[in-house]
């Protein structure tokens, strides 16, 4: 998962670290992937996520914590 103000810049980042971990044999999550444009909108005026990005993030964090646990018992 990343956050980045441009467009790709978080699926750029995530590739290349995936390159990397790959090379060292690291088990990586590779769905669902995350890539949050930081725009205007992404938080309302308190400062609080919007409620469908929240939604998005904690589907996304159920996935990585079965994800986690997974690999904890195999």
């Amino acid at each position: 998962m990343g956050a980045s103000v441009g467009v790709i810049g978080s699926a750029i980042a995530q590739q290349h670290l995936r390159n990397i971990l790959a090379y060292l044999e690291v088990p990586t999550m590779g769905q669902p992937e995350a890539f949050i444009h930081a725009t205007d909108g992404l938080f309302g005026p308190t400062g609080r996520l919007g409620d469908a990005q929240r939604k998005f993030l904690q589907a996304w964090m159920k996935h990585y914590v079965d994800w986690v646990k997974w690999h904890l018992s195999a």
